[in-house]
């Protein structure tokens, strides 16, 4: 009688070689499904080591594949996703991280690129997991309810690999999407100011300070051009980030323009007509006829930098203008903003001009309380409603406005956030900002935050707008811009006192404290 327990050649084997095994290692027959690897191994394979490899194949592709006998394959891609935690591991570790991606995220050829690479790899990956999983399978006889069970499995690591793909290639094309619509490929001479160097290790360090004219615009269906509704020039020092803030009332009257602007032509002794020649009314009369603007690409634009320029003696080197009702969606996007509410202000409304103190909220009132969370529609009327007060009150408001904004948003919330935040950008806010610029004025947008923002606005107190002494303003602007640069950088993250009721109105404050 033969010996059933000799051993015997396994079905399969390649050329030239034998394998002997004991044909019942676990008490029955193996059952061999398929050809596989000649490194293959019988022992083990059911359905716990297709699941277990198939998951390990995921985690790193190739792994998987090796052990289904596919070892060029397998090779190849484990070699392919080494280098690939090799190259991240050497970014996360090399330098600063955040600034390279930085620099990839603000342009938008790189974005271009990224997205291709992100989908070639999400390709290979996906690819990966489907093929491990069906040659593993062919070396296990498996269940109905086993194979139900695996095909769940390998539906969702495919979906952890395509679904985060997804996004960030849809994150990378609605970015290239808002660089390219917001900024432009060359700077406007007549109303901007480009870096000398970019290309430099600091692109600063040749510019020590910057000013920007920051607009909040208030056009509209119903109006007549654009009548800017809030005018802020923002003064940083380049190498700490501190910033001053001077915030401009739209009643300001008598404007001078420098010497040699078509606006000084016009008006050598400022824009002085009567009640209707106000600073924001500027814009308006510089795009009609006669104005000596008419030749430029924006004149309602430059002719208000040429006024601000001669209202506080500084060199506006760009801009960025904020269509205000597009305010509101940038607050949704960003969750709301908690500001400090000192005074009951009405939503809409109107008042009775024989009646200083009557007024009609027609959509409601903001109450008084301390760090209220507001959305978009109640932060804009907090942001802009002056029925019940006036400018200079609106303009302190406007101020805390942009302290909660510096303060509140960071890059975890522009993370997952971005694509509202870069479809209400790309709909409500135009610069001068050129493209080249760009990963500069993103590495001065992390020194502000963390350096110290003080404002000094133009209030009553300060300023007579019916007959402003513009002498005394710029002595302020200068005085203020000195104090900023001697402070200390990283004083923002000290708690900011409350102002004091008899503060002076001369000199600039934490822009928290006014809050």
């Amino acid at each position: 009688m033969s010996d059933l327990r000799q051993p015997t050649r396994l079905p399969g084997d390649a050329a030239g070689g034998q394998s002997f095994a004991d044909p019942y290692p676990y008490g029955g027959p193996v059952v061999s499904t398929g050809r596989r690897g000649s490194h293959a191994t019988m022992r083990g394979q059911g359905f716990s080591w297709v699941l277990g490899w198939t998951i390990a194949g995921s985690l790193l592709p190739g792994t998987g594949l090796l052990a289904a006998g596919w070892r060029r394959v397998g090779g190849f891609l484990l070699g392919l996703s080494g280098a690939g935690l090799l190259a991240l591991a050497w970014l996360a570790l090399d330098g600063h991280p955040l600034d390279r991606l930085q620099s990839l995220v603000v342009d938008p050829e790189r974005l271009t690129a990224i997205t291709v690479a992100i989908g070639v790899i999400a390709s290979l990956w996906v690819g990966s997991i489907l093929l491990t999983h069906t040659q593993l399978r062919r070396y296990a006889a498996l269940s109905s309810g086993q194979k139900m069970f695996s095909g769940v499995v390998v539906t969702a690591l495919v979906a952890a690999v395509a679904m985060p793909a997804y996004q960030a290639g849809r994150y990378a094309l609605i970015g290239r999407d808002l660089v390219d619509t917001v900024f432009r490929d060359s700077v406007d001479a007549e109303t901007s100011t480009a870096l000398n160097d970019t290309g430099e290790a600091d692109p600063w360090a040749g510019t020590p300070r910057v000013n920007v004219l920051l607009i909040g615009s208030d056009a509209g269906a119903d109006r007549i051009g654009i009548r800017p509704d809030t005018m802020i020039v923002a003064s940083t020092d380049t190498h700490s980030g501190n910033t001053v803030l001077f915030s401009l009332p739209r009643n300001l009257e008598n404007v001078p323009f420098p010497l040699g602007t078509p606006g000084n032509s016009a008006w050598p002794d400022g824009f002085n007509c009567g009640d209707e020649c106000l600073l924001n009314a500027i814009w308006t009369w510089a795009e009609g006829p006669g104005s000596g603007y008419e030749r430029f690409r924006n004149p309602g634009l430059a002719a208000t930098e040429d006024a601000i320029e001669g209202a506080t003696g500084l060199k506006i080197d760009t801009y960025a203008m904020l269509n205000l009702k597009g305010f509101a969606e940038f607050v949704n996007a960003i969750g709301g903003l908690s500001v400090n509410v000192r005074e009951r202000l009405p939503i809409g409304g109107d008042s009775d001009p024989s009646s200083p103190v009557y007024h009609v909220a027609t959509g409601g009132w903001i109450e008084t309380g301390e760090k209220q969370h507001l959305d978009g529609y109640h932060a804009l009327w907090f942001a802009r409603s002056r029925w019940s007060s006036d400018d200079y009150s609106r303009m302190q408001r406007q101020r805390c406005v942009i302290g909660a904004f510096v303060d509140q948003v960071d890059p975890v919330t522009v993370a997952l956030q971005f694509p509202k935040l870069a479809k209400a950008a790309k709909h409500n806010i135009t610069t001068g900002i050129p493209l080249r610029d760009l990963d500069a004025w993103v590495e001065l947008s992390k020194r502000v935050q963390g350096g110290k923002v003080t404002s000094l606005p133009f209030t009553r107190e300060v300023v007579n707008v019916a007959y402003p002494d513009f002498d005394k303003v710029h002595r302020l602007v200068e005085r203020a811009i000195g104090s900023s640069e001697r402070s200390t950088p990283g004083d923002s993250d000290r708690p900011a006192k409350p102002a004091a009721p008899q503060a002076n109105p001369n000199k600039a404050q934490d822009v928290r404290a006014v809050c």
